[in-house]
Formats: C-alpha cells, sequence, structure tokens
C-alpha cells in the first residue's frame, strides 16, 4: 500500500496547507499557500512536494502558490500504469487544475516536472505568462546510455518484485545517502528523512520507474 497521511504524514513539511482532491479518478494531495497570482509547482521522477519545502513559504509571500504530488508520488493515488506517462500525467494534471479552477500565470518545474509543464503548454491544457525549468529533463540520454538505460527501466518495470526490493534495500543504513549523493544533489538531514521516507514504500518507487 501507499504511504499513509495519518501516519507517515504526521511531519510532512507545511503539513497545515496539505489538503486532498479528487480529479481523474485519483485523490491527489495538494498543498496551497498565500495570496496573488496563481503560480504552480510540479516535482520530479521520484520527489514529492516536499521538495518545495523551504521555497513553498517565500514564493507565498506574493503568489497563490498551488503543489502537488504527482501520480503514485508521495500522498497521491497510482492511476492504471499506462497514464504514467508524459501524456498520461499532463492530462491528469489538467484535470486536477480544472477542479480546483486554477489557471496558473507562471509554472515552475523541477526535472521530469518541467517537461510535464511543457507538454502541458504544447497541448493548451495550461498558458502560463512564464514557465521556469530547475534543470529541465527535456532530452534524453545520449550516446550508449540510451541503449542501456530505456530498455533496463521497461524491464525493471514489468517485474512486480523490483520496487519492492528497491525499498528493502533503501532501509540500509547510508542508502538513501549514497542514492542522494549519485545524483549530484547536496541536500540536508531533514530532506535525506524524507526521501528515505518515501522511497521504502514500495508504490512510491513503482510510480517512480514507471515515469522512467
Amino acid at each position: 500500500s501507499g504511504l499513509v497521511w495519518s501516519k507517515d504524514g504526521a511531519d510532512w513539511p507545511n503539513r497545515d496547507c496539505s489538503s486532498f482532491v479528487e480529479a481523474a479518478g485519483i485523490r491527489w494531495h495538494v498543498q496551497r499557500m498565500g495570496e496573488g497570482p496563481p503560480l504552480l509547482l510540479i516535482h520530479g521522477t521520484g520527489a514529492a512536494t516536499h521538495s518545495w519545502r523551504g521555497l513553498l513559504p517565500l514564493l507565498a509571500e506574493n503568489f497563490s502558490v498551488v503543489a502537488l504530488d504527482l501520480p503514485g508520488h508521495g500522498f497521491t493515488q497510482s492511476p492504471p500504469g499506462h497514464r504514467l506517462s508524459l501524456p498520461g500525467m499532463s492530462i491528469d494534471v489538467g484535470a486536477l487544475l480544472r477542479k480546483l479552477e486554477m489557471r496558473p500565470e507562471t509554472a515552475v518545474g523541477h526535472s521530469a516536472g518541467a517537461a510535464i509543464l511543457a507538454r502541458m503548454c504544447l497541448a493548451g491544457r495550461i498558458a502560463p505568462r512564464l514557465l521556469v525549468a530547475l534543470n529541465g529533463a527535456f532530452m534524453p540520454f545520449g550516446g550508449v546510455a540510451t541503449h542501456l538505460f530505456s530498455p533496463l527501466a521497461k524491464l525493471l518495470v514489468l517485474n512486480p518484485l523490483v520496487p519492492r526490493v528497491f525499498a528493502w534495500q533503501a532501509s540500509h543504513a547510508g542508502a538513501v545517502e549514497r542514492l542522494i549523493a549519485n545524483t549530484g544533489s547536496t541536500i540536508d538531514q531533514e530532506g535525506v528523512a524524507l526521501y528515505r521516507k518515501l522511497v521504502r514504500n514500495p508504490v512510491h518507487v513503482a510510480a517512480a520507474l514507471r515515469m522512467m
């Protein structure tokens, strides 16, 4: 099963601004804060709203900010696997925004979140005045990596045991720290603990693998 809000969300950053919204047949975890022009935040693969824990309150001083957990990530329900594609998530996030009656003037995406936002713009699902990509994942791997990682990711997704094995490995001391260090990121211990909570959950891991 996925993460449980009453237990796993007890120490979630900016918890007071969290709510749950039904849209596109999915129960979404959404955080809303601030007043002003509407601004949308979308995290990257394998992350969740905790990615914005420090930035969200700062942006809320000047904007009406909405951050969400992508499908299958964090505390948002998983959809059928085929909808964890770029077009599928673009459609589902668009449905959520319609439910929230939100038309972002600014859209900010990290990594794959930026690609989702770009796809939404191209499909006419949002029309922001500004799209901000933070290390946007717009291009596939180049060279030999293309021939190695794409088939490997598909193979991992087909095996239902892989997310459970990955989550089990993440429970070992230092595993999450090494994983984050290998991405080139430097984050504080609170961030490490929150990622540890996420990657110990097989549902979250499965969603991240399907996005890849």
